[in-house]
C-alpha cells in the first residue's frame, strides 16, 4: 500500500524558495565582486534605478551611500560622456533594440580618479505604445585595459619619434661630411702651397681652422656611430677575453707608446651583440689611457664578478678620477669634462657606452676618487 504523499506547507515551500534564490544571488554577487562588474535595473516608467553594491563599490562607495535613482550614476559619470550614453539610449530605443546599448566611459571614483566603465544594457519590457518600460544591463571596469591602451600608444608614439630623429641624426651627420672633408682639404693645401707667404698670425689662424675642422669631423663621425649602435640586432655568444684581445690589437699603438698595462680576471662568456660589445670595451679602455697621470703608466684591471641573475664587469683604472658632482652626467651625449687644450676627445665616447648597456638591458655606472683613479662598473643580464 502506497504511503501517501506528505504535501509541504506552502509557508514552508516559499522559505525554501527564498533560501534558493539567496544562495543563487549570493554567487551571482560574488562573481560580479571578483570580475569588478555591477548591475542595474531601471524601472523607466517609475524613475527608479536598482544599482548593486559591486556597482556601487567601483566608484569607491559603500551601498547605502548612493541611492538607487538614475541621477546617481550622471552625478558621478564624466560631463563629456554623458550626451553619448544618452544618445546612445536614444538610438536603442528608437531601434527598438537592435542597435545595442554599448559604451565605453568615464564615471570620477570617490577619491577623484578616473574609471573607465564597459556599460551595456537591454531594453527587455515595452508597454503597448511601444515605450520602453524596464531596461537592465551591467557596468564593467575596464581601467587597467584603458592604462594598457594609453601605455601602449605612447611606447609606439616615442618609437616612431626616435625613428625620427634616428633618420634626421643619420642624415645631418652624413651630409656635413662632405663640406667639412671640403674645409679640411683645402686648408690643407693652403698651408702647403702658402704657408711661407702666411705670417706668424695667418699660420695660427689657418692651424685654428684645421684643428676645428678635424674636431668637428670627428664629432659628427662619432654621432654617426652612435646612430648605427643597435642596427645590428644579431644576439651572439660572446668571449670577453677574445673581445679585449682584439681591442688591445686596436690600441695597440696608444697602449704601446704609454706603456699600458691591461690586466684581465675572471671574465665571463655573456650574451649579447658583439660588434657594440666590442665598441664597448674599447671606449673604456680608451678613456682610462686618455685619462692617465702624466707620470704614471696606466694600470687597467677588468675583472669579472658572478651576481645571481647578471654578469658585473668592472674596468678598474688608477686614472685622474672623476669629481663626484659629474660622475652621472658624465654619460650624455657630447658631455666632456676637460677642453680640447687639456684633453682631446668628442664627449661621445661614455655616451656610447651608456646606449649600448641600454640595449642590453644592462646597467653602468661610475664611482671614482678624484686622483686615484675610476671604476666602471658593468651589468650584462644573463
Amino acid at each position: 500500500m502506497r504511503q501517501p504523499i506528505q504535501k509541504i506547507p506552502l509557508e514552508q515551500e516559499l522559505h525554501q524558495l527564498q533560501n534558493k534564490l539567496n544562495d543563487k544571488e549570493m554567487v551571482f554577487n560574488n562573481i560580479l565582486e571578483s570580475t569588478m562588474a555591477g548591475y542595474w535595473d531601471w524601472h523607466i516608467a517609475e524613475n527608479h534605478e536598482y544599482m548593486s553594491p559591486t556597482f556601487k563599490h567601483m566608484f569607491g562607495y559603500e551601498d547605502h551611500e548612493l541611492p538607487n535613482h538614475p541621477e546617481t550614476w550622471q552625478n558621478i559619470i564624466h560631463p563629456e560622456d554623458l550626451p553619448k550614453a544618452i544618445k546612445s539610449f536614444e538610438d536603442h530605443v528608437r531601434s527598438k533594440g537592435v542597435i545595442p546599448y554599448d559604451n565605453e566611459v568615464r564615471y570620477f571614483h570617490k577619491d577623484g580618479s578616473i574609471v573607465w566603465v564597459l556599460c551595456r544594457g537591454k531594453v527587455i519590457e515595452w508597454d503597448e505604445n511601444e515605450n520602453p518600460i524596464r531596461m537592465v544591463g551591467s557596468h564593467v571596469d575596464i581601467t587597467p585595459i584603458k592604462k594598457a591602451e594609453e601605455i601602449e600608444k605612447y611606447v609606439k608614439e616615442l618609437e616612431n619619434k626616435n625613428k625620427e630623429l634616428e633618420q634626421f641624426a643619420y642624415v645631418a651627420s652624413h651630409d656635413l661630411q662632405e663640406p667639412l672633408r671640403t674645409v679640411i682639404s683645402y686648408s690643407e693645401l693652403l698651408s702647403r702651397t702658402y704657408s711661407k707667404q702666411l705670417d706668424e698670425n695667418g699660420v695660427r689662424f689657418l692651424r685654428y681652422i684645421e684643428s676645428a675642422s678635424t674636431r668637428m669631423s670627428d664629432l659628427v663621425k662619432g654621432l654617426l656611430e652612435y646612430n648605427r649602435i643597435g642596427r645590428n640586432k644579431e644576439w651572439d655568444i660572446i668571449n670577453l677575453n677574445e673581445v679585449i684581445q682584439f681591442v688591445e690589437q686596436d690600441l695597440a699603438s696608444s697602449i704601446e707608446s704609454t706603456k699600458t698595462k691591461i690586466h684581465l680576471k675572471n671574465l665571463p662568456i655573456i650574451k649579447g651583440y658583439r660588434t657594440e660589445v666590442r665598441l664597448l670595451f674599447q671606449n673604456l679602455i680608451s678613456n682610462a689611457i686618455k685619462f692617465r697621470k702624466p707620470t704614471i703608466s696606466p694600470q687597467i684591471t677588468i675583472a669579472g664578478h658572478k651576481g645571481k641573475n647578471f654578469w658585473e664587469i668592472t674596468v678598474s683604472d688608477n686614472g685622474i678620477g672623476i669629481p663626484e658632482e659629474y660622475q652621472e652626467k658624465i654619460f650624455a651625449i657630447f658631455r666632456r669634462l676637460h677642453n680640447n687644450s687639456e684633453i682631446e676627445g668628442t664627449g661621445i665616447g661614455l655616451a656610447h657606452c651608456k646606449k649600448i648597456m641600454d640595449l642590453h638591458g644592462g646597467k653602468l655606472w661610475v664611482s671614482s676618487k678624484v686622483e686615484e683613479g675610476s671604476t666602471f662598473h658593468i651589468q650584462f643580464p644573463k
